[in-house]
């Protein structure tokens, strides 16, 4: 009896028809039209599936955003240190294998050719392969106005190198067969690789820099991943809607994860993100606190263009949604064959 009570007043509160729905196996909810079963798991896992996208994107795109801002102060704290310019001595001297105050490399940032790519007093933060080419070989065996550098003249500048670089400078010029032309671009290679080498140094230094800066900006704006997601999985969330919907917009503007910081700045202020603090957290929220930090932190590390790429994807998934059922196409008449000689 209290079974059949509570069945009876569970189809009551949903809009049910019970003896219907005993019956059939079906249910007439709301007054709409008969749905089996499988119809509404298929709709339920439809919903579902749209809502973790959305939620997806908006996460997406608050990382961004704040990727974007930590990357600009980080662009401007690397400018203020020259930090590239550093980098960049520091890899020419392992390339040169010279640490000295006043050996090659000293040599190589007097010359002119490098002198000219950055302001006085300073180092350039970047050196094209050519011109470093150029003013090694200037530095090895110099140009002169009467005739072209011949052989000769290159082996015997490299008699009076340094061990590991001449020896560096053989082994190159023995792949360039012995020619002064081939050999510039080999050493363009060389000089290429050794700044791959030197980029993937400061990528990693960066990403450090990166993580710490977020951590920073994270709790000082209470940039809680957990709770981001909490909010954003909320039944019919209107703030994840707008926040798609920002998205969408963002991702289609010009400029793409090189948008000057005015524009993001801009942006963040017409989006209501669900970020800030408005009370302390009690003694057993602390815990799930720091974890939404250190993963929005971890996550900012990972560099605007990560996440601008990844949002493109969703952002496209989403707009492409569910492809339209074809209909069924009747079968291709079958030709009858014709009579022999026909």
């Amino acid at each position: 009896m209290f079974c059949c009570a509570f069945y009876s007043a569970f189809c009551r509160r949903m809009r049910l028809n019970p003896s219907h729905a005993l019956v059939t196996g079906t249910y007439d909810y709301a007054g709409y039209a008969e749905v089996g079963p499988a119809n509404k798991v298929g709709k339920a896992n439809n919903m579902f599936g749209s809502t973790i996208l959305d939620v997806a994107i908006a996460i997406v795109f608050i990382y961004l955003l704040v990727s974007l801002v930590i990357s600009a102060i980080n662009e401007f704290i690397a400018a203020l240190l020259k930090s590239r310019a550093k980098n960049l001595s520091k890899g020419i001297q392992q390339l040169l294998q010279d640490r000295s105050e006043d050996g090659w490399v000293a040599q190589l940032y007097a010359h002119p050719l490098i002198k000219g790519l950055s302001a006085p007093d300073s180092k350039p933060s970047y050196i094209p392969s050519r011109t470093f080419a150029l003013v090694l070989l200037d530095l090895i065996t110099p140009a002169t106005a009467d005739g072209a550098r011949t052989l000769a003249d290159l082996k015997t500048g490299m008699a009076n190198l340094p061990q590991p670089l001449q020896r560096t400078l053989t082994t190159l010029l023995d792949e360039s067969q012995y020619d002064v032309q081939r050999l510039k671009k080999q050493i363009e290679i060389w000089f290429n690789n050794g700044m791959d080498r030197a980029s993937g140094w400061y990528k990693r230094k960066t990403q450090w820099i990166q993580f710490f800066l977020g951590l920073s900006l994270v709790i000082l704006l209470n940039i809680d991943s957990v709770h981001i997601g909490r909010t954003l999985f909320a039944v019919n969330s209107p703030l994840r809607a707008s926040l798609v919907e920002s998205a969408k917009s963002f991702v289609t503007q010009p400029g793409g994860e090189n948008r000057p910081i005015k524009d993001v700045v801009e942006t963040i202020s017409t989006v209501s993100l669900p970020i800030g603090w408005t009370e302390l957290p009690k003694r057993d929220q602390w815990l799930t606190m720091i974890l939404g930090w250190l993963i929005t932190a971890f996550a900012v590390s990972l560099g605007a263009p990560f996440w601008f790429d990844l949002l493109n994807k969703f952002v496209n998934i989403r707009a492409s949604g569910k492809a339209p059922e074809e209909e069924p196409k009747s079968p291709k008449e079958v030709p009858v064959p014709k009579e022999p000689g026909g």
